[in-house]
C-alpha cells in the first residue's frame, strides 16, 4: 500500500510579497488537500485574521480552485483604487465602475494641481 504524498504548505510570506510587486495580478499561495480549508484561508488573507503576511485587512483578495490535487489558494494585492472602490461599495455607494473611476481621476487630478 501506498503512502499518500504530503501537501507542500503553502507559504504565505513568500506569496504576499510576489502578490505586492505584482498589485492586481493572482499568485499561487498554496495547494490545500480539501476545499473547505483553501476557503478558510482565503477568507483570513482577506481579512488579515491569523495571517499577518496580508495585513492590512482588506489589502489582499483571495479565490479558491478545486484541481485534481486538492484546492489551490490564489491571492492578489489590491491597490489603492481597488481597495477605495471596495470601500466605496461598501458603505453603500453605488455606481459602476466606469463612473468611480472618473470620480477618483477627478479627485486625484484636482490634488495633484
Amino acid at each position: 500500500m501506498s503512502r499518500p504524498t504530503a501537501k507542500p504548505r503553502a507559504d504565505h510570506r513568500h506569496a504576499a510579497d510576489q502578490a505586492r510587486q505584482m498589485p492586481g495580478q493572482w499568485v499561487l499561495a498554496g495547494t490545500y488537500g480539501g476545499r473547505a480549508s483553501a476557503q478558510s484561508a482565503a477568507l483570513q488573507v482577506r481579512t488579515g485574521d491569523r495571517a499577518p503576511a496580508y495585513l492590512p485587512a482588506g489589502s489582499f483578495d483571495a479565490r479558491t480552485e478545486v484541481t485534481q490535487d486538492g484546492a489551490d489558494l490564489w491571492v492578489r494585492y489590491l491597490d489603492q483604487a481597488a481597495r477605495d472602490f471596495r470601500s466605496s461599495v461598501a458603505s453603500g455607494l453605488t455606481e459602476d465602475v466606469a463612473a468611480f473611476s472618473t470620480r477618483l481621476d477627478a479627485a486625484t487630478t484636482s490634488k495633484d494641481t
